[in-house]
């Protein structure tokens, strides 16, 4: 039986992960950060000056943008910054009339400039806003009032609130503290054994079904509109099975979501192509084999633990791609959903470590669909392997390690050992 204080680790990563938001997570960042400078600047802005890091320009250049046909990190400063309010949330952007984002797409091409900077943080964002007014401030640099916000380290993370050199708001960010209760040693002594009993046992299963309630509908809408390559359309060879509609149901959801469909996902592990991910593929094989609304939902648990429990080793942006993990938590959900025990899981989450891995990330955008296509495909052989209990990765193969938990920090290194140099191949290829 878990302790209190283990249940509390499992609950606070969960706190971390999961997040309701509307549109992809980092244009909706940078969205809320030039908000938060507007409010802070006191008057309506005149221009913005926005610096990101690698992987959050690269993940913000081409994801759809709720309700908008624009995309790209100015414009979404510029709509964030000119239209909306921080108290939304990741939310802010959801109900901008045409004429506004038309105004602020008018508005981005004179008005906002965007950097890419050498932070050598994975998750950057620095926004300054710049209004009419002097500044009487003695701190102050120039004769123009001006504020700035800077966001490290996780999407929501206001690190910095400035307004002509007056500091409004300070926090020390995860990389410069020595202890921290959001850091990721708070969440080292968790095992998967314990994430697995946790969402087997808990009372309290409000946030996955507000997860398979959101992701189902933006899934059931993706289906009927055409957004992206309609990947959640195709049927290959003209197959309707439960195969292809696990497929279908997951895909439809990312097409929508990648094409700036004005509707609310939960979000895991900082994005909600995971948390699609996670969620959708365990949501129609519980429909397929009429599975109780409690299995369901515990099953959903298992899936999104599972991705954070890989996710906290991983840099909170990486080079590699989201749909692995994702698709791995979906992975050990569906193990039990069909009634598997915590080794098949394992098993399943062995198979899917040694097979997809390798996939990198080249930003957000349309055919983010088609890669979690790949690994939901992958992930249901894994799964039925592992059911089975004849075709499962248990010795030391590749990158698997017959211990689950050195599997995961082989793939860690992995992604450490290489952030640098793939980061910088990637950005020099797709800014070209």
């Amino acid at each position: 039986m878990l302790t209190t204080k283990q249940k509390h680790k499992i609950q606070k990563l969960m706190d971390k992960y999961l997040l309701v938001s509307t549109g992809c997570t980092e244009p909706i960042a940078i969205a809320y950060a030039s908000a938060i400078a507007k409010e802070a600047l006191g008057e309506e802005p005149t221009r913005f000056e926005v610096e990101l890091s690698p992987n959050m320009a690269k993940n913000a250049m081409d994801a759809g943008v709720p309700g908008s046909n624009y995309v790209g990190a100015a414009f979404v400063a510029a709509e964030g910054g000119l239209f909306g309010k921080s108290e939304d949330g990741f939310e802010l952007l959801s109900n901008v009339a045409k004429e506004d984002q038309d105004y602020a797409y008018d508005f981005s091409k004179a008005n906002v400039t965007v950097k890419i900077t050498d932070s050598p943080k994975p998750l950057f964002i620095q926004v300054i806003a710049y209004g009419k007014n002097d500044s009487s401030k003695k701190n102050c640099c120039c004769c123009c009032n001006k504020a700035r916000v800077v966001i490290e380290d996780e999407h929501t993370n206001v690190v910095l609130i400035e307004r002509n050199g007056e500091v409004i708001h300070s926090k020390m960010s995860e990389g410069e503290a020595d202890s921290t209760t959001d850091s990721k040693a708070e969440y080292e002594e968790i095992t998967m054994k314990e994430i697995f009993e946790y969402a087997n046992t808990t009372d309290d299963l409000s946030i996955f079904k507000k997860a398979v309630e959101l992701n189902t509908a933006i899934s059931e809408h993706g289906k009927v509109t055409n957004y992206g390559l309609n990947v959640g359309k195709a049927q290959p060879f003209g197959e309707d099975t439960i195969f292809s509609r696990v497929i279908s149901t997951t895909t439809s959801a990312i097409d929508a979501r990648m094409g700036g469909a004005p509707l609310a996902v939960m979000a895991c592990t900082g994005s909600g192509n995971q948390g699609l991910t996670t969620t959708l593929p365990v949501v129609q094989v519980a429909k397929e084999i009429g599975a109780s609304e409690d299995r369901l939902l515990r099953a959903v648990a298992v899936s999104d633990l599972t991705a954070m429990y890989i996710k906290k080793e991983l840099n909170v942006l990486s080079h590699l791609c989201g749909a692995v993990i994702a698709s791995t938590g979906a992975t050990a959900g569906i193990v039990y959903l069909l009634g598997g025990d915590y080794k098949k899981a394992e098993y399943a989450i062995q198979n899917m470590l040694g097979t997809v891995s390798g996939m990198f990330c080249d930003g957000a955008k349309s055919t983010c669909a088609m890669k979690v296509c790949a690994c939901i495909s992958a992930g249901m052989y894994a799964a039925d392997l592992a059911l089975s209990g004849k075709g499962c990765i248990t010795d030391d193969v590749g990158i698997v390690n017959s211990d689950i938990n050195q599997t995961i920090q082989n793939y860690a290194k992995i992604e450490k050992d290489s952030a640098e140099v793939m980061d910088k191949s990637i950005l020099d290829i797709i800014v070209r």
